[in-house]
């Protein structure tokens, strides 16, 4: 089922099956991605795993992960969803538990504030201590692919490749170019130990779009061949790799939540210049 909350300037659609964003229309315009053959998909909430994850073992079995794991593919049930604020739920259930053992509880929470749409997700454990990964990947409208990043704060990140244990230290980071070549050279991009000051995106037909949030991890994706959109995705995790450790809690970049819950966000504001 749709959902839907708008004010002057956004109007968002959110989708119950994976409690992702479907529209977001910025001053009559759609800003995200609306799939087709470069991306079929247009945002994912990634819960408990990151990526095309390798099978992992917890509880002491092996489980075998979809990719982004459980919440893609699952019925969120409604909570709230009143002017400004829509809450979505997943309880673990025995369909969620033939890949991920735990029982837990995920609530989505959008929020609309003028030019900005606020995402927080939010774990509950309901059998004392449970590991996940958590992270948002919504694509945003970009013409060939591209956007220049500029990091509010002059960085040092430490650069992470997909499917290696690889990690390089950059010096004096200030903007990334983002275009098809570069991701055919590395896939997804993913930048960690930054300062916690937001990236602005610019793309080609005058939009930017502003990132702000406390995640230890932002990565960055598009088709490397095709598709008007950039995906740049705030991270509680990592993208999995063929030496890292087997066993989910060892993982690195790992979260944990008990009863009482464990919150994650971050806001995505849209301009135009």
């Amino acid at each position: 089922m749709l959902y839907f909350l708008k004010n002057k300037y956004i109007t968002l659609t959110v989708d119950s099956f994976g409690a992702s964003m479907h529209s977001i229309i910025f001053l009559g315009e759609e800003r995200l991605w609306q799939g087709g053959d470069a991306w079929n998909s247009r945002d994912v909430v990634i819960f408990p795993v990151v990526g095309h994850a390798y099978p992992y073992t917890a509880e002491g079995k092996e489980y075998n992960p979809k990719s982004h794991g459980v919440a893609r593919y699952s019925e969120f049930a409604l909570v709230e969803n009143s002017l400004d604020t829509l809450i979505l739920e997943l309880s673990s259930n025995a369909v969620t538990k033939q890949t991920y053992p735990y029982d837990f509880v995920l609530s989505v929470k959008y929020t609309l504030k003028k030019n900005t749409v606020k995402i927080t997700y939010t774990v509950k454990s309901k059998q004392g201590e449970i590991p996940f990964y958590i992270g948002g990947h919504a694509g945003m409208k970009a013409p060939d692919g591209e956007a220049t990043v500029e990091f509010e704060n002059e960085e040092e990140p430490i650069a992470y490749f997909v499917d290696t244990n690889e990690a390089m230290c950059l010096a004096e980071v200030r903007t990334l170019e983002l275009n098809k070549d570069m991701f055919r050279k590395h896939k997804t991009i993913q930048f960690g130990d930054l300062s916690g000051g937001a990236l602005k995106a610019r793309v080609k037909d005058g939009f930017v779009y502003t990132y702000k949030s406390d995640c230890p991890l932002y990565a960055f994706w598009s088709n490397e061949n095709d598709g008007d959109f950039i995906c740049i995705e705030p991270w509680w995790g990592i993208n999995d790799y063929p030496q890292a450790p087997k066993e989910l809690k060892d993982k690195r970049f790992m979260n944990f939540a008990d009863e009482n819950g464990k919150s994650f966000s971050y806001s995505l504001s849209i301009t135009k210049e």
